[in-house]
Formats: C-alpha cells, sequence, structure tokens
C-alpha cells in the first residue's frame, strides 16, 4: 500500500467511524479524545496485535512501565537542575541584568567623576552647536573632493549673495617683462609647467597667460594658463572654439562654487575622493545682481596630477564632452625645459599679467577654505 493510499484510507475511515465508546471489544477511557482514537486505528493498520505482530519494544515498554526512567519528572526539576549545574560551575545564577542602566544610575554610581562627566557633556553641547552653525557651509565645501588634492566642488542651492569681487586685469609690473620666454617663467612658477600630448584636430596653442591677484593667497605661487583655439579655414565652430587649461597648485582648500546636480565625480575610491570631477554649465550674470546657472553650453574637468590642480574647459556645442576633456587631461606632461630651444618663441611666449584672465574662466566663483579657519569660506 503506497502512502496516498494509506492516507486516503485513514481520511475514509476518519470521516466514517465515529467515536465509539468500545474498540475491538475493549472498553475506552473516559478522556479518549477523536485524536487518540485515530491514533489507535493508525497503529491497528500497522500492527496486528491479534497475529503478534507487534511493534520494536513493545514488550519491553509494557513489562517496563514501572521502571524510574519512565517515572513523571516531579515539579521544578529543571530549576533544581539548572541551580545544580550554576553551583557547579561557579556561575551567578543571573548572567545579564535585565533592566538597562540609565544616565542617572550611571552618575549616581560614579560619584566621584560626577563632575568629569558634567564638563564632558558641556564640552559636547559646545561641539554640537559649533557644528550646527558652520555645518552648512562645511558640508557644502566638502560635496565633492578631488583625490589627493585640496580642490573640490561646492554645489549650492542658489549662488551666493556676497561674491568678493575678481581682481580687474592688469599688466605687471614695469620693472618686469610683459612677454618671457617659457624657461623664464618655468622660474616663476613653483611647479613644473604642464602641457597636454593630446588636443583635437584643429586646434592649436594661441596664447599663454601667467599671472596672480595682490590678494590671491589660496595659490602657491602663479598660475598658468593656455588657450586653445579651433583654427579649421573656412570653418564656424558652433561654440566659442575655444579651449583653456588653468594649472596652479593650491596652498588652501579651493573649491568651485556651482548648481547643485550640475557636477559630479568620476572614478570614485572608497574614502569617496574623486580621480576627476566633471561640470557641466557656468554661472551667467543676470540683470547685474545675481547669478543664473545655464547648462549645456560650458564644459569644465577639474583634474589634478602630482599636486597640481588643472581646470580644463571647453565647449560642449563644439564636442568638448566629458570624455574630450579627459583625454585632454591625462595627456597632460611635464615641459621637458631641454626642448624649449626647438620650439617657436612666438607662439609659445607667456604674457605676464596681474589680476585674472578676461578668457573662459569669466564668472567663475570660488570657494576658499583657509587651513587655519573653519568658519566659513
Amino acid at each position: 500500500m503506497s502512502m496516498s493510499e494509506f492516507e486516503r484510507q485513514q481520511n475514509e475511515e476518519g470521516r466514517t467511524a465515529p467515536l465509539s465508546t468500545h474498540w475491538h471489544g475493549h472498553d475506552l477511557p473516559a478522556d479518549f479524545s477523536e485524536e487518540d482514537l485515530d491514533f489507535a486505528q493508525e497503529l491497528d493498520t500497522l500492527f496486528s496485535v491479534d497475529e503478534e505482530d507487534l511493534p520494536p519494544y513493545f514488550v519491553q515498554t509494557l513489562l517496563e512501565a514501572e521502571s524510574p526512567r519512565f517515572r513523571l519528572l516531579e515539579p521544578g526539576f529543571e530549576q533544581k537542575t539548572r541551580a545544580r549545574v550554576f553551583r557547579r560551575l561557579n556561575l551567578h545564577p543571573r548572567l545579564f541584568e535585565r533592566k538597562r542602566p540609565t544616565f542617572a544610575s550611571i552618575v549616581n554610581a560614579l560619584p566621584a567623576r560626577r563632575m568629569l562627566l558634567t564638563v564632558g557633556a558641556a564640552v559636547m553641547l559646545f561641539m554640537v552647536c559649533t557644528v550646527m552653525m558652520t555645518s552648512q557651509s562645511f558640508a557644502l565645501g566638502m560635496d565633492i573632493m578631488l583625490r589627493h588634492s585640496h580642490s573640490g566642488v561646492m554645489q549650492v542651492v542658489r549662488p551666493p549673495t556676497e561674491v568678493r569681487g575678481q581682481s580687474t586685469v592688469q599688466e605687471a609690473d614695469a620693472s618686469l617683462p610683459a612677454q618671457m620666454t617659457l624657461v623664464g617663467a618655468q622660474q616663476m612658477l613653483h611647479f613644473p609647467m604642464y602641457l597636454p600630448q593630446s588636443i583635437p584636430d584643429d586646434y592649436s596653442l594661441d596664447s599663454l597667460y601667467m599671472y596672480q591677484s595682490t590678494d590671491q593667497s589660496w595659490a602657491d605661487g602663479p598660475i598658468l594658463e593656455l588657450n586653445y583655439t579651433y583654427s579649421e579655414p573656412g570653418v564656424t565652430p558652433d561654440g566659442t572654439g575655444r579651449i583653456a587649461i588653468r594649472e596652479f597648485k593650491p596652498k588652501e582648500n579651493v573649491f568651485q562654487v556651482v548648481e547643485r546636480g550640475a557636477a559630479y565625480p568620476l572614478n570614485v575610491d572608497q574614502m569617496g575622493q574623486a580621480e576627476a570631477i566633471y561640470i557641466d554649465g557656468q554661472w551667467m550674470t543676470h540683470n547685474h545682481f545675481s547669478h543664473v546657472w545655464v547648462f549645456g553650453q560650458r564644459s569644465e574637468l577639474i583634474f589634478q596630477r602630482d599636486g597640481i590642480v588643472f581646470w580644463i574647459v571647453g565647449d560642449q556645442r563644439d564636442g568638448m564632452d566629458q570624455s574630450a576633456l579627459m583625454n585632454i587631461a591625462t595627456s597632460l606632461q611635464a615641459l621637458n625645459i631641454d626642448r624649449i630651444l626647438h620650439i617657436s618663441e612666438h607662439i609659445y611666449s607667456v604674457t605676464q599679467l596681474v589680476g585674472d584672465s578676461t578668457g573662459l574662466f569669466t564668472g567663475d566663483i570660488i570657494a576658499v577654505y583657509p587651513e587655519d579657519n573653519l568658519t566659513g569660506p
């Protein structure tokens, strides 16, 4: 008989056989339930007592019914066994405290340190208040951090209302030459000059500027700017047709201020720092009093190499998207001074300025966090 047939037979017997006080000529106990009768019927189908087809150890079980092993446990047996085991192992009856300690109970338990706890709580309260006062500007300043650099991007919902104006562009001191060679410019810079080895077709180096504002304290030494111009004859670019690269060595934390959602990191490591940061758009002056962020035109890539920060700017309408700017950034190499003599001095002469450039970086807003000042940018 299969299990399915056996179960079907049991179900049929359970439905047809009413509960009776007699079964196989024997009186059933008064507390015999319907489940007990089903169990007895199931045993009867498996083992026939009349034919001496008995379950294993059936006779031994009946004969040893008075054995102490089958005696019912006395009340409290579990508690007595637990107490005996704990006593033998030298354990405390209660391993874990059920009641959770409160701050007041801790203070009362340590009366000698009550003054220390009070002072510590006051200090923590002061720190929390300080963080709440400066959290907005500080958190925004660390919004996207460039790897191994003091630079990044600060994303804001609306442009800052109090922006210090940039210095006007002026010619350099008359005692210094307005035009100088790359060798002379390299001697004034506090970092090695980098030139890209890969530039999109029909773009050529048009001019180089080196400038430093009189109140510029966030850069270590002058800033170098390279300007490339689209020069294919008879073709008018859809955008500005220009590419600019700004190189500087940051002395403090310098962040580009952009509209939230306009910048995103590239190749972020486990520490949350990015290999590069791409920015879509720029600030445009509106009504001479406010700034409006414009998407889809200017593109910018913030890159770092050997402690030098590069701001690379192009125009998306000319095809200067993220991948094009990244190709320029990865091709940057330090200038080999030994090869300067083989380069035309007319093309690669450097113009020295005081103030800021009037090129593709006009209108940028930067936030500077001094190393010794955390009150704000």
